[in-house]
């Protein structure tokens, strides 16, 4: 039934459903009933063999639907999940071999979003600065205000958190993603819904959601107990509920990755790199399977950009002319691209890829299913993605799963997936 209300409500928020949407989700219907018949069973083993059942009153990484890692300019390990209304961290010194005590970030209590694509960010700055942002939901289903804090001593303390869309509307703020400078110059970009609350007030359609940027630097602020943030928006018609990625060029300009509505609800990724001027542009088309679907997939892509300034990114798409998962680069901020590579088994569920490249290594992660549990897969290059070895399956969850993610220590990568009721995969790649 949860199931099933699920997909009333992406036809509520989406529109109607085309007759192809809901044969899709009929299928995915029928994939997620037979996951959830699986993680009931392991989840019975696992309750006779360890005579218990994880206690989740308490905020515990183990009862975490998600976890966000990030790594601290000193080496630790930072990482950040959400237990009903607080945020919780925890410290590691050792790659997350172990981790500090937990500890509560010190704000007032308030509705946060931690679930699939939809998550609490967490970034630095070489100043001991430590940087939250999160999408808070209203009164109003599928509204939120992007929320904001940060810390000048290292964790100790927290500022009291500001809202960072500007537009005072009860309208969709969300997906925010968040990329701090050594400076602490702060960069937030979100899902925004205003121009569709606008248009749906006077009555005309809206298509999707746009993207919304805001910025501002903590440390420079008059009032540190207030920043202000300045909103702009960068373009208009994305999807309304995938990720988005972004990363530094070595030049210090933002590039943005995203789910895109093209005409005819095509839905593919589009790019965009900021220019010192920051100036509005046309974003570049990158990804072309003809993915036609009144509806979000959930699916979010990802980028990773390498000391020579060569795009590396990945993506998942189930169009009439390319299902799976997709890698390319580009040298010229994707105005040309290698020809897509194909990852992954389509046939196993292969999706939720994550790419991070590091001195010439390109390394990507993703999950599959294969009827009874979900698997954590990798792929390395060791030739800046010019080739790569044979993909190799890494770790397993026998109770559903988080996303996964990689992030840059040093001269390694290292992959984060967190497994519900089974416990936070960290690992070096």
């Amino acid at each position: 039934m949860v199931i099933i209300k699920s997909i009333i409500n992406i036809s509520y928020y989406c529109g109607h459903l085309t007759t192809k949407l809901i044969s899709i989700l009929a299928m995915l219907l029928l994939l997620q009933v037979q996951q959830v018949s699986a993680a009931q069973h392991h989840g019975t083993q696992q309750k006779n063999t360890n005579n218990k059942v994880e206690n989740c009153k308490e905020a515990k990484v183990i009862c975490a639907k998600t976890i966000t890692l990030a790594t601290a300019p000193n080496g630790d390990l930072w990482r950040v999940w959400v237990h009903q209304q607080s945020m919780y961290l925890q410290t590691s010194s050792d790659n997350g071999a172990t981790f500090s005590s937990q500890k509560r970030v010190a704000i007032a209590n308030e509705k946060i979003s931690a679930r699939k694509e939809n998550r609490p960010k967490i970034a630095f700055d070489k100043f001991n600065g430590v940087y939250l942002s999160w999408a808070m939901p209203r009164e109003k289903k599928y509204t939120a205000d992007v929320r904001f804090s940060y810390s000048n001593d290292y964790g100790e303390t927290f500022s009291q958190p500001v809202t960072i869309n500007d537009d005072n509307l009860l309208a969709g703020h969300s997906f925010n993603e968040m990329l701090v400078s050594d400076n602490g110059d702060v960069s937030i970009v979100w899902l925004d819904s205003r121009i569709a609350y606008q248009l749906r007030k006077h009555g005309k359609e809206s298509i999707g959601s746009a993207l919304f940027m805001a910025t501002a630097n903590p440390r420079l602020s008059p009032d540190k107990h207030k920043v202000r943030f300045t909103n702009r928006q960068l373009a208009n018609n994305t999807c309304v509920c995938c990720r988005i990625a972004m990363d530094f060029t070595q030049q210090g300009q933002l590039a943005i990755l995203w789910r895109h509505i093209y005409p005819d609800n095509i839905r593919e990724f589009a790019l965009l790199t900021l220019t010192e001027d920051a100036q509005p542009q046309v974003p570049i088309q990158i990804s072309y399977d003809h993915w036609q679907i009144n509806g979000c997939p959930h699916q979010g892509g990802g980028i990773s950009i390498d000391k020579n300034n060569r795009y590396h990114m990945v993506w998942f798409n189930l169009g009439d002319k390319g299902k799976g998962i997709y890698y390319v680069s580009s040298n010229d901020q994707g105005k040309t691209l290698t020809t897509p590579l194909s990852l992954g088994d389509v046939t196993a569920q292969a999706a939720y890829p994550h790419v991070m490249q590091n001195n010439q290594v390109i390394d990507i992660v993703w999950t599959q299913f294969n009827g009874v549990e979900h698997q954590l897969w990798h792929q390395k290059s060791i030739d800046n993605g010019r080739s790569f070895g044979s993909a190799k399956q890494i770790a397993q969850a026998y109770a559903g799963s988080d996303r996964p993610f990689i992030i840059k220590k040093g001269g390694v990568n290292i992959v984060s997936w967190q497994r519900p009721q089974q416990g936070h995969w960290v690992q070096v790649l």
